[in-house]
């Protein structure tokens, strides 16, 4: 997690400036600050920055509203550092505004665009890029190229997040039923009931039992039973994300084939753009790819792609001997024999991936829309029974 520091510190120039930085620690924090050239005179915790920049990351549209925009500048002929302090503006995103400004502050020290963008945190991939494009005179091209592959991507990643979005509503309807139930409405009966037996126990299932005997404890610890339902979200969710789960659910073809793609889709498009800006070789573009890859197998593949590339061999040599799945065989090798360029070829490939994930994923959704009804059920179920069907049967055993 990063926290925010308020700094007050001087320039190269000698110039006060003052600010916000984010970083791990307040040592991280001193460290990038020197990385943009400031000499920090003072550093302090900033508990309402850090409440504002919980996210961690960089507001993807306003990130691709910079690079678009600056893209567009340089094309244009006009410098990139007279146009910071208008971007600065048009920027709600406090982890924005606060690597807007570290860059800003380096341009105005003399620094390469990349090297201002590597002090100010900015992904490794899209500062390379910049770096390889400088090389090239191509750093507007590169920029809105940029824009368009973390817009591209988003968009990938929100069409697949929002397939378990019922399945993550029901699951929060649940849990809140669950407490409610608990809380309030299981005790209430459980008293009812036992003063209109007149004490006497009446005969329950087991699971019930012991539901009502939870449920007597969270009515009487309230805060502790929502605090030990909060416990079980954080572990759910925790679960969910460890790489146990995440290896096993590729065991699910579909979603295998989804996760697979969409990480091959986001990697070729960051080689071919590496690849076309120059000034970087094809296996240092591999090298850098493979840092961003989400899947384990994708970065084992880069990896063994960097090393053979080094032996001089062509691209469409190095991935099938790397172990690429067939498509990407495929599909580099088209982009290498092709009349266009090698990255206007990969993107092609690119493309057909993301046009695969999204019928896929399209299929995905109808599945988890089924399962999502057999969920719910689940829940109705549950919650009659460990409510509704106590009092039926206590009612019998009265008559």
């Amino acid at each position: 997690m990063n926290f925010a520091y308020r700094y007050n510190a001087h320039n190269q120039s000698s110039k006060a400036v003052t600010g916000l930085v984010y970083a791990e620690t307040s040592d991280s924090a001193y460290a990038k600050l020197k990385r943009a050239g400031l000499r920090v005179a003072s550093l302090r915790f900033d508990i309402l920055g850090t409440l504002n920049g919980l996210s961690g990351k960089f507001d993807i549209r306003e990130l691709v509203r910079f690079y678009r925009t600056m893209g567009k500048r340089l094309e244009a002929g006009k410098p990139m550092i007279s146009g910071m302090e208008a971007a600065i503006s048009f920027t709600t995103d406090p982890l924005l505004i606060n690597a807007l400004r570290l860059m800003q502050q380096r341009l105005m020290d003399g620094a390469k665009v990349a090297d201002a963008m590597h002090s100010a945190g900015f992904p490794e991939r899209d500062l390379n890029v910049i770096r390889a494009a400088d090389a090239s005179g191509k750093q507007g091209q590169a920029f809105i190229r940029l824009s368009e592959d973390v817009e591209r991507t988003e968009r990938l990643r929100s069409a697949i997040s929002s397939t378990f979005l019922p399945m993550k509503v029901l699951a929060i309807v649940g849990l809140i039923g669950v407490y409610v139930a608990m809380g309030w409405l299981s005790p209430t009966m459980i008293r009812f009931f036992a003063q209109w037996s007149n004490g006497n126990a009446p005969h329950l299932p087991p699971a019930i039992v012991l539901y009502n005997a939870v449920a007597v404890w969270v009515a009487a610890h309230k805060i502790a039973g929502a605090a030990m339902l909060m416990l079980l979200v954080f572990a759910g969710n925790a679960l969910l994300n460890s790489r146990l789960v995440k290896q096993s659910a590729d065991y699910w073809n579909n979603w295998r084939m989804i996760s697979e793609k969409s990480d091959h889709s986001s990697a070729w498009t960051s080689f071919g753009l590496l690849y076309d800006a120059g000034g970087i070789s094809a296996y240092e573009s591999a090298a850098v790819v493979r840092k961003s890859c989400v899947r384990q197998d994708s970065q084992d593949m880069f990896n063994r792609m960097d090393k053979i590339l080094r032996l001089g061999v062509p691209i469409s040599v190095a991935v099938t001997r790397a172990g690429f799945p067939l498509y990407v065989i495929n599909g580099v090798k088209s982009a290498e024999e092709g009349g266009a360029s090698l990255a206007e070829g990969l993107l092609s490939m690119v493309s057909d991936l993301e046009q695969d994930v999204e019928v896929m994923t399209g299929i995905l959704k109808i599945k988890i829309t089924y399962l999502s009804q057999i969920f719910g059920g689940l829940i109705v179920s549950g919650f009659f029974y460990v409510t509704l069907y106590p009092m039926y049967i206590q009612i019998g055993q009265k008559l």
